[in-house]
């Protein structure tokens, strides 16, 4: 009975430390084909062992039109479960080229959030993970439950080994490469952000500012934010850019100045920048160019912005004057024109 206990307790050990979740976990996740608006693929319910092979036959079973983009989106809604096998799921994802979902009134927690980190686009092109504002995103570290017993030097070790096992899978998700994404595919602060937390403790994803951070892209920003004026919508681009660049939050009161600068290009005799500057020093700290390729399409913008302390660029605007207008600056998401702190809707008062 002893030895029993022994070998009992080592298998509980090796276990535990590969969950994260508040729960325990007794059944698979729902997973299949999905008739849904945004996605053709479903996740729903708790992860745990097989998981990843469920997700994998509904993949070879759904038609992936890299021209449709909900046919390569998994919508998630779960509220965590098994770290290991979450990591295998996310492997998934990010090889065949899924983009994640998180829709409205949806939650998605723990080994779901890792699994939306990996969304990808198509061939690996950048990061697309789409969070609604009404939907929550939240993250805490994997952890280790341990029943009141003695245990062995090389149970201990081995639940050590399994901690480090789980602590480099997630940086190895983080490595990722894709094709025109320069930066770290999970952050190093949001990595931080995620080790930090215990069992009791979540981490929610709660602004317009973290979500840019994070190249997390909120979907549905036009149909819950109200728009602003164009002077701030101007500021907000800027702020969100750079500050999502700089991987540090924005800081609560920014003081820009804003001015209209008239250009001729080689492609355009009448083109026009914002610029937008530091108010007291008067470096600049964005340029933005408005663009609309097609006569109904609305305003987009590509950006460059500066950090004088550090001596850090990001995006080119050097040859405005002379290169095509796609080819200078970074392209801006929609939801950066809304004020950084905006809150999605579960942590408004």
């Amino acid at each position: 009975m002893e030895m029993m206990s022994k070998v009992s307790a080592k298998r509980f050990l090796l276990v535990a430390v590969l969950l994260i979740g508040a729960n325990s976990i007794v059944h698979a996740a729902n997973i299949q084909i999905s008739n849904k608006k945004l996605c053709a693929l479903s996740l729903e319910g708790p992860v745990s062992k097989g998981d990843a092979d469920q997700l994998s036959a509904a993949i070879s079973q759904s038609h992936i039109n890299p021209d449709d983009e909900r046919t390569g989106s998994v919508c998630l809604k779960s509220n965590g479960g098994s770290y290991a096998e979450g990591m295998r799921i996310a492997e998934l994802v990010f090889r065949h080229g899924l983009s994640t979902v998180i829709e409205y009134g949806s939650e998605c927690y723990s080994a779901c959030a890792i699994i939306f980190m990996a969304g990808v686009m198509p061939d690996q092109i950048g990061p697309m993970r789409k969070l609604s504002v009404g939907g929550i995103l939240g993250f805490h570290a994997p952890y280790l439950t341990m029943p009141d017993e003695k245990y062995s030097k090389q149970q201990v070790e081995d639940v050590a080994q399994g901690m480090r096992a789980a602590i480099l899978a997630l940086v190895r998700l983080s490595s990722k490469r894709t094709q025109l994404h320069g930066g770290e595919f999970l952050k190093k602060s949001l990595i931080s952000k995620i080790l930090e937390k215990g069992p009791a403790d979540v981490f929610f994803v709660k602004s317009v500012s973290e979500a840019a951070r994070w190249d997390i892209l909120i979907y549905d920003a036009a149909e819950h934010f109200t728009k602003p004026n164009t002077i701030d919508i101007a500021k907000s681009v800027c702020n969100n850019f750079h500050y999502s660049n700089m991987d540090e939050p924005v800081p609560p009161n920014t003081n820009l100045s804003l001015s209209v600068e008239k250009y001729s290009s080689r492609f355009q005799k009448d083109d026009a920048r914002i610029l937008i500057k530091n108010a007291k020093t008067s470096d600049t700290v964005c340029e933005l160019y408005p663009r609309t390729f097609r006569a109904d399409d609305q305003v987009k913008f590509f950006a460059c912005s500066y950090d004088y302390w550090s001596s850090k660029s990001f995006g080119d605007c050097r040859e405005y004057k002379t290169a095509p207008a796609f080819r200078v600056g970074n392209f801006v998401p929609d939801f950066f024109e809304y004020d950084p702190a905006g809150l999605l809707a579960k942590f408004r008062n």
